[in-house]
């Protein structure tokens, strides 16, 4: 019986056969070198090749400045080091954003011309200087013109102490329902929510237009320095802490431009 022919052998035993590779030295047909393999072992030395090849192709990639030249690779705006330096400097722009609006603040609440005073040497003097701004104070105050806003209500409740330049009572005191809750008057943002003896829970909104709210004897602060609050929206609750208190109620205060205002011109608080 005559073998199989080759093409209808089983392709395992094909793969297995083996094959001799002879170099020949053309001048005289000597045998120079000789190798025996298999298709088996060629496709797997193939195959080795081909996967060290692309091991040794990725490190290239990774390691060398050649990964730039990658389409989409060298495009800055999806590089990951780029993307964390960018998020680091907008958070570091919007510190330096919030620390800017919270010490403009405190200068809007400070009176530059009351300073100016505590530098006279004579006590004649100061009291006398004292006076004077005093009375500017109060001309400014009645000549600020706040019409044009639409302020929040930050309480309603009934007023028990009417803003009062001449005994120093720079805001209004509101009587409100226990838990109520104490709103911003205008967008802004939180530039002071800290506790004090005196005023117990306090805390301050800077607005546009150098406008400065103030809260105080507050139970709770619902937001901290920073915060960007809305109009209307609660950063408190009604309470009774601090020493000049004799019992809950918020004391407000207007400022504008470093003035205080009288909130009862501008803002209803009757329920």
């Amino acid at each position: 019986m005559s073998e199989p022919s080759d093409y209808k052998r089983p392709f395992k035993e094909k793969i297995t056969d083996k094959y001799r590779l002879v170099i020949i030295d053309d001048d005289t047909l000597g045998e120079k070198k000789s190798m025996t393999f298999t298709l088996l072992s060629l496709f797997g030395m193939i195959l080795t090749t081909i996967f060290l090849l692309a091991g040794l192709t990725v490190l290239i990639i990774i390691f060398t400045p050649l990964k730039y030249s990658i389409p989409g690779y060298g495009d800055i705006a999806n590089n990951k080091v780029y993307m964390d330096l960018n998020k680091k400097i907008e958070i570091l722009e919007k510190d330096i954003t919030d620390q800017r609006v919270y010490t403009e603040g405190i200068k809007n609440m400070l009176n530059p011309s009351a300073l100016k005073s505590d530098a006279i040497n004579s006590n004649d003097s100061m009291i006398r200087k004292s006076s004077v701004i005093s009375q500017k104070k109060h001309d400014l105050s009645n000549t600020l013109s706040l019409e044009h806003y639409y302020f929040c209500s930050p309480l309603k409740g009934e007023i028990s102490a009417a803003f009062d330049l001449s005994t120093k009572h720079y805001g209004i005191d509101i009587v409100a329902s226990k838990d109520s809750p104490v709103k911003s008057i205008l967008d802004g943002v939180v530039i002071n929510a800290d506790w004090s003896t005196n005023t117990g829970n306090t805390i301050s909104v800077q607005h546009d237009d150098n406008m400065v709210s103030v809260y105080k004897h507050n139970s709770v602060l619902l937001k901290k320095i920073g915060d960007k609050v809305s109009s209307c929206e609660a950063i408190a609750i009604i309470g009774n802490t601090g020493k000049l208190t004799s019992g809950p109620h918020v004391h407000f205060e207007l400022w504008k431009n470093g003035i205080a205002v009288n909130p009862s011109e501008y803002i209803s608080f009757n329920y």
